[in-house]
């Protein structure tokens, strides 16, 4: 009987210390709009809990930063548990490989949105390595359209790779709701609506995304004739700015294609399949950014 006791006494024991021994990673420390001093929470739009085994919290990519913040964005709308992401770094090549993210389904508890709107944590998938966090410095240019996407570049920063970068170079992301096309037919036509800044990889002063176009074919599922129009800014070597096209004849929807010098990387989101958005990362040795389309 005495034998019985104790171990019930240990069985109990045990059971108290794990339920007071659990790690902190579930805390949601809100933030402001202008700064939080704690990533280490889930997007407002992550899923519930289920039976369903959830994906790593990717403790690594969640730094307890200090950031600022420049824009808002809505918090953006999950589809079934996922998000699509655009990722393009504009940082000297040696540090930006590996980095350029394109996923049409990432579990959104994989990466991090603040109250504001800015993402912190970014991921291409479920694996730890395969996200980035802020660890520390401002996220600029923060927009989105309603809850389908929004769009924001990492700059004056550390990220958890260990990279810095000045307000000119950076990590530009585009992360929305996935959205499937269900038409098999036909073209739309798609216009800019909205854009960050063109950023340069070696610092010197960047540019402005002023206009952008491209067909979308439904048939072929591609974005066709994409036409990307630079202004430049000026330099103090030239008297005024200095306008830039470049192009792209096609490039998959929902993945990466390289046209020349530039890559083009895309993905669809929204919630309306007759009119959908589509975000594009770009980007060649010396520039990038991120453009959201609008196509009818």
């Amino acid at each position: 009987m005495r034998k019985q006791f104790l171990l019930a006494s240990l069985v109990s024991s045990t059971v108290l210390l794990a339920a007071c021994g659990g790690s902190n990673g579930g805390n949601i420390n809100g933030g402001t709009s202008t700064s939080n001093n704690n990533a280490a929470e889930t997007p407002t739009t992550a899923p519930p809990n289920s039976s369903t085994p959830q994906p790593s919290i990717h403790a690594a990519c969640r730094p307890d930063g200090s950031f600022t913040y420049s824009g808002s964005a809505s918090q953006i709308a999950v589809n079934n548990g996922q998000l699509a992401v655009v990722v393009v770094p504009t940082l000297p090549n040696a540090y930006a490989k590996n980095r350029n993210m394109t996923a049409a389904d990432v579990p959104a508890s994989s990466l991090v949105q603040q109250p504001g709107g800015a993402f912190t944590t970014l991921a291409s998938s479920a694996a730890e390595t395969d996200c980035l966090g802020l660890e520390h410095g401002a996220v600029t240019e923060i927009q989105s359209v309603g809850s389908d996407v929004a769009i924001g570049r990492w700059n004056k920063a550390m990220d958890t790779d260990g990279n810095t970068y000045n307000d000119q170079q950076g990590v530009h992301y585009a992360v929305g709701t996935p959205l499937s096309l269900s038409a098999t037919s036909g073209t739309l036509v798609c216009t800019q609506l909205i854009a960050d800044a063109v950023a340069s990889d070696d610092g010197s002063p960047g540019g402005t995304l002023e206009t952008s176009s491209a067909t979308l074919d439904l048939a072929t599922r591609t974005l066709n004739n994409l036409n990307l129009s630079i202004n430049w800014a000026n330099t103090p070597f030239a008297l005024t700015n200095t306008q830039r096209t470049v192009t792209s004849a096609q490039a998959p929807l929902n993945g990466v294609s390289t046209n020349g010098p530039l890559l083009v990387q895309s993905v669809v989101v929204g919630r309306d399949a007759t009119q959908p958005l589509v975000a594009v990362g770009y980007s060649t040795v010396s520039f990038g950014g991120v453009v959201v389309l609008s196509c009818h």
